[in-house]
C-alpha cells in the first residue's frame, strides 16, 4: 500500500463549512488577500492510502473515521476545523464526503436526525433503514440526483457519509455504495480530538 498526498484545489462544498464567495462588499478581499488565500488551498493535503486495486482509504485523523474511496476521485479543500472530507469525480458530477463531530447536548441524536431526514422536501426515498444507532436513507432528488446517506451516533460523536451521483450513473455507482458501505468504519473516539 502507498500512501498519497492530494492537493485539495477544489473548495469543500457541503453541509460542514458555511458556503463561500459572500457579496457583500465588507466581505471582498483585496487581490494580495485572495492570492495568500489560494496559496494556503494549495498546501492543504489530503492523506490517503492506495488499496491495490485503486481505491483509497481516507482517515479522518480528528475524528478517527475511515472512509473508502472509489478510484478516479479527487479531494476538495478540506474544512479548517478537520471534521471530515469532501472528494469529487474528475467531471464534477459525483460526490463522496464524510464527517464526524461531538454528540454536543444530544444534537446528534439519531431519532431526531431521522424525522427530518423523512421529512426532507424534493425528493423521492427509494430505501431507508434505522436501527438505535444508526440509519440509511438513499433515493432520487427532484432535480434527478441519487443519493445515499449513512448517519451513526452514540452517547459523544456522530459520524456519517454521503455520495452524490446522476441519476444515469446508477449501475456505476451501486457497486461503488455497497462497497463503502461495507468498508466505512466510524471509530467514534479513535482521532487525535475526543472526549475521553
Amino acid at each position: 500500500m502507498r500512501v498519497l498526498l492530494l492537493s485539495a484545489t477544489l473548495f469543500f462544498a457541503g453541509i460542514l463549512v458555511p458556503s463561500q464567495g459572500l457579496a457583500d462588499t465588507e466581505n471582498k478581499k483585496s487581490s494580495a488577500e485572495e492570492a495568500a488565500d489560494d496559496s494556503d488551498d494549495a498546501d492543504r493535503e489530503v492523506s490517503v492510502v492506495l488499496e491495490r486495486d485503486g481505491w483509497m482509504r481516507y482517515t479522518n485523523a480528528r475524528f478517527g473515521f475511515i472512509l473508502p474511496v472509489p478510484p478516479g476521485m479527487k479531494s476538495t479543500r478540506p474544512p479548517d476545523n478537520g471534521d471530515g472530507q469532501a472528494f469529487v469525480s474528475l467531471d464534477g458530477k459525483v460526490t463522496l464526503t464524510g464527517w464526524g463531530s461531538f454528540n454536543v447536548d444530544n444534537f446528534g441524536d439519531v431519532e431526531a436526525r431521522w424525522k427530518d431526514e423523512l421529512e426532507e422536501k424534493d425528493r423521492t426515498i427509494t430505501y431507508k433503514r434505522k436501527t438505535e444507532n444508526w440509519y440509511v436513507v438513499s433515493g432520487v432528488q427532484k432535480d434527478g440526483t441519487g443519493f445515499y446517506i449513512r448517519y451513526e451516533a452514540n452517547k459523544n460523536y456522530c459520524a456519517g457519509w454521503m455520495i452524490t451521483y446522476p441519476q444515469a450513473r446508477e449501475k456505476k455507482v451501486a457497486p461503488w455504495i455497497e462497497r463503502i458501505a461495507e468498508s466505512y468504519k466510524p471509530e467514534p473516539g479513535k482521532g487525535y480530538d475526543t472526549l475521553e
